[in-house]
């Protein structure tokens, strides 16, 4: 039986090497694609549904039931709002943002109720707090027909430190659901409950964060919620199980990431890093050393972009959606460096030709993957 020509093996083995290589190629980006895109995708619709159990009055904490929460009805009424005049600080790498704002109260009864000595800020606590204004119709200046259980009024001005986790999960193209809650320390949820005076309440326009828009309170911004502390604090009156529920105000301010100018910022030079490493298959497969040498120069300045970029939130055993832009660019700079090496072996064989046909090839299947799933990632990511 005869043998087959050298020439005609050697161009079957570089046609099968080649196909199986095209095959391995889209079968990665494929599954990189999808498991990254899809990932995403269900971290966006998670962020959504968190934010608006958060700010669901009739949502309950979890772990807590119906039966754990005290009715209020011997409860005095207290109504109150909150005004945020400015966000001072905002640090993800810090979990956490300072905000100043305005916080009143208003109830009918008893002047020692006084829910302006006893609030809090949970979460946080209070830089600067300071009495604006305060009105009493029991006071000495007020009339006698008027002194009976009055009305009674406060207004201070705050500013507080909040910690907040932040999910970053979606960074850069994320969203975060600030919230600024009170609660008075002296006064559980069957004595006081907070009724929250949306008509007053809001957002000063003034309010700017760098990078996002900022949502705009309204009637679902600003609510109460029961919140249970679960431990009776070594108190040996109380047994054991008991919670302490408070009545909790809480105002939500929405932070929609604006655009997508911030995510390009943050990965324009891993883009040209991968672009750069890209021009290899304009390069004759037998240049091997300035192939190689491009590829790898890239791929240095793919991971100092990482490392840059990683700078930017805190540390989270998470991938977040940095990492897989960063870890992506890096992975299709290795391939390119696969590829150059499957690419020598074709021309080594005597199909320089077939592997500078391949090359033309191959480029396409690179840059409509990469682009792709680069595309993907932050549209699925983004609300805004």
């Amino acid at each position: 039986m005869d043998q087959p020509a050298p020439d005609t093996k050697n161009r079957r083995i570089s046609i099968a090497l080649l196909a199986l290589w095209t095959l391995i190629l889209v079968g990665v980006f494929g599954w990189v694609g999808d498991a990254t895109i899809g990932g995403q995708r269900a971290a966006t619709q998670e962020a959504i549904s968190s934010h608006a159990e958060r700010m669901d009055p009739a949502a309950p904490e979890s772990g807590l039931t119906e039966a754990d929460i005290p009715a209020p009805a011997g409860a005095v009424p207290v109504h109150a709002g909150i005004y945020v005049d400015r966000i001072v600080a905002l640090s993800l790498p810090e979990v956490s943002w300072t905000v100043d704002f305005y916080l009143w109260f208003r109830w009918e009864g008893a002047a020692d109720l006084d829910p302006g000595a006893s609030f809090q800020v949970i979460d946080g606590w209070i830089d600067s707090k300071e009495l604006a204004d305060s009105y009493s119709s029991d006071s000495p200046e007020s009339s006698a027909e008027n002194s009976a259980g009055g009305t009674h009024y406060q207004i201070y001005r705050v500013v507080a430190t909040i910690t907040k986790s932040f999910n970053v999960t979606r960074f850069p193209m994320d969203d975060h659901l600030l919230t600024i809650n009170i609660e008075s320390t002296a006064h559980k949820r069957d004595a006081l409950v907070f009724v929250p005076d949306t008509a007053s309440a809001g957002i000063s326009s003034r309010v700017k964060v760098p990078g996002y828009a900022v949502g705009r309170t309204d009637a679902a911004a600003l609510i109460e919620k029961p919140h249970a502390y679960k431990t009776t604090r070594g108190d040996p009156r109380l047994p054991a199980g008991t919670r302490s529920v408070h009545s909790q105000l809480r105002c939500g301010i929405h932070l929609i990431r604006e655009g997508w100018g911030y995510f390009f910022k943050m990965f324009e030079a891993l883009y040209i890093s991968v672009a750069i490493a890209m021009t290899i298959f304009f390069i004759k497969p037998s240049e091997f050393d300035p192939r190689v040498g491009l590829a790898v120069v890239a791929l240095f300045a793919a991971v100092a972009n990482a490392y840059v970029t990683s700078t930017l939130i805190p540390q989270s055993g998470a991938a977040t959606l940095t990492d897989i832009v960063n870890g992506l660019g890096a992975l299709t700079i290795f391939l390119t460096i696969c590829h150059s090496t499957i690419s020598l072996y074709v021309a080594n064989l005597g199909e320089e030709e077939l592997a500078i046909k391949f090359d033309r090839f191959i480029v396409v299947i690179f840059v409509v993957a990469y682009g792709y799933i680069n595309w993907m990632l932050p549209s699925v990511a983004s609300l805004g």
